[in-house]
């Protein structure tokens, strides 16, 4: 899975599933949810501005590329080092998802270093 993430300077992103399948799932500036839908290799789909995109593969995978209309592109994600997450305070999170200190500090550590999460081994 990738961390959702979004266009910080307005760019529109443009997806193309080269090979594998899986989801993908866009939310609008409104908080609503615009496309979910599986996708496929020969897939393509844009993204718009501001908008939040999460790509999830299947157990086989999936690759993709993608390509930014802007020259010098500025994304921002909910988890890895540029975490979104980052900027609120654990009270708010726990606040926000009614959890607990342990599981907010829990889920707050685990994801500071990347924007691709991988399935726990079997």
């Amino acid at each position: 899975m990738c961390s959702p993430g979004f266009s910080c300077d307005s760019a529109l992103q443009v997806t193309y599933i080269v090979r594998g399948s899986g989801r993908v799932q866009v939310v609008g500036v409104d908080g609503k949810r615009v496309l979910e839908t599986h996708i496929k290799a020969g897939c393509l789909f844009i993204v718009l501005r501001f908008f939040v995109v999460s790509k999830i593969g299947n157990p086989d995978g999936m690759k993709w590329f993608s390509i930014i209309t802007t020259p010098n592109p500025m994304f921002t994600h909910l988890a890895g080092r540029t975490s979104a997450w980052k900027a609120l305070s654990p009270q708010v999170l726990q606040a926000a998802f009614n959890v607990s200190p342990d599981v907010e500090k829990q889920f707050s550590s685990n994801r500071t270093a990347e924007e691709i999460f991988f399935p726990p081994p079997n």
